[in-house]
């Protein structure tokens, strides 16, 4: 039994060892090294050729600087209004206030100043993202600052003015037309 198993070894090893159409191992390492004299004969050729030829155009000449590239991302819009949502908590009203950059808004105690305004490019998502600064003017007559920061249309819980009375968050950025 031990002699059977050892020639079917031998006889499978010598399988292994022959190609499917009957040529030595040997036979196709020659055959292999023949086509190292054929790779230098056609690089030679490329080289002729490379000669009569012009240099080809890299990536940069064809596609252009990347402020040409038609897949960079667009810049927001500056916009110089603001439509903000204000809440007043005690009564349950809700007002909608139109204001420009940079003016004061009053909306109850409330003392509110839009710094700065844009919203992202026509095909993207329809974020609005404002620098708002509010305070609060005390009985005593002086401000109190509540909040001073980014706000986001699509988040306004993200950064939220904390106050027992009011609520404010940024709806939209949009174009006033100059007065």
């Amino acid at each position: 039994m031990i002699r059977g198993l050892i020639v079917f070894s031998f006889l499978l090893l010598q399988s292994l060892s022959l190609p499917l159409y009957g040529q030595t191992m040997d036979a196709l390492l020659d055959e292999l090294a023949g086509s190292d004299a054929d790779q230098k004969e056609s690089e030679l050729q490329d080289h002729k050729k490379d000669d009569t030829t012009p240099a080809p155009l890299s990536s940069t000449d064809i596609i252009g600087p990347p402020e040409e590239d038609a897949f960079a991302q667009e810049k927001n819009i500056i916009t110089n209004g603001v439509t903000l949502q204000g809440l007043d908590k005690q009564t349950g009203r809700v007002f909608i206030i139109d204001a420009p950059v940079g003016k004061l808004i009053e909306f109850g105690t409330l003392k509110i100043v839009v710094k700065h305004c844009e919203k992202a490019p026509l095909d993207d998502r329809q974020e609005s993202m404002a620098f708002v600064v509010i305070s609060e003017e005390k009985p005593v007559g002086t401000l109190q600052n509540l909040f001073s920061g980014w706000m986001f249309a699509t988040s306004p819980a993200l950064s939220a003015m904390d106050h027992p009375t009011y609520d404010v968050w940024v709806k939209e950025c949009k174009a006033l037309p100059k007065i």
